[in-house]
């Protein structure tokens, strides 16, 4: 059957990859221990069957630091950089970075992203020098499930070890382990089943946040209450902070001592 004149042809799916860092990255240094080294151009051309598959990859060596020296202003320019690329039709983008802070980077991405693209994060547990690395795995699953119609408009995921999990669900629930990755309240979302996403739910609702206005930077902290706490760490921090939040107990009970002092 021929096609209509006004029916675009879908051309080949083209998948944009940030790299970011961290432990995916990292190789021997000359001092000792591993450093997040590797440009993501070079992490994408040792993945096995990455060429393979019927996708164009674009890379982007967008910074190259462990996770936990991430900040917000450098998830503020990725945000920015991703809807750009999202914006002048790339079919999805991967990030890719140390395990440390993507549940917080898939979060605050997830915030702000708007489009039907899927924006995917992902990384690794164990660095290159090691055996039984999971980079490469992952960053394959990661760009099949970017590359996939399934996984339209499920906003940010974190793709690892071939589990598909929503931003606003995941955590990281082990320091080491392989399947360090976790979604408790549902669960992951589907799949990546020979080389395919399987997306088996989808989320009710896709919460997000207009972007910031301004450029100036607040400090927010973070206290997280203990038993016997007589609410120490609380002591000044008002003079000091924009904002603060408490870790309580349950669904938020404090001692009854450190009350007066909220």
């Amino acid at each position: 059957m021929p096609v209509p004149a006004s029916t675009t042809v879908p051309a080949r799916p083209v998948v944009v990859v940030f790299g970011l860092g961290g432990t995916i990255a990292m190789t021997a240094s000359q001092a000792g221990g591993v450093v997040p080294a590797l440009s993501v151009e070079q992490l994408v051309a040792v993945v096995p069957g990455l060429a393979d598959i019927a996708v164009t990859v674009e890379v982007d060596d967008f910074r190259r630091v462990p996770g936990a020296s991430l900040t917000f202003d450098d998830l503020g320019a990725l945000s920015e950089a991703i809807d750009q690329r999202l914006a002048a039709g790339v079919t999805g983008v991967v990030v890719t970075q140390g395990t440390d802070t993507i549940e917080e980077t898939a979060y605050l991405l997830d915030l702000a992203h708007t489009r039907q693209q899927p924006v995917v994060v992902t990384g690794a547990m164990r660095n290159a020098t090691l055996a039984g690395a999971d980079g490469p795995a992952n960053l394959l699953a990661a760009v099949q499930v970017a590359a996939s119609p399934q996984a339209c408009g499920l906003g940010t995921l974190v793709v690892f070890a071939d589990e598909i999990h929503a931003a606003s669900r995941v955590r990281k629930t082990h320091s080491t382990s392989g399947f360090a990755f976790r979604s408790p309240n549902g669960g992951p979302l589907g799949y990546v089943v020979e080389g395919r996403a399987r997306v088996l739910s989808r989320l009710a609702h896709h919460a997000t946040i207009p972007p910031p206005t301004g450029t100036h930077s607040v400090e927010v902290g973070l206290v997280t209450l203990v038993l016997g706490d007589t609410g120490v760490l609380l002591d000044g921090l008002g003079d000091r902070l924009d904002g603060l939040v408490v870790a309580g107990f349950g669904v938020g009970h404090v001692p009854g001592c450190v009350v007066g002092k909220l």
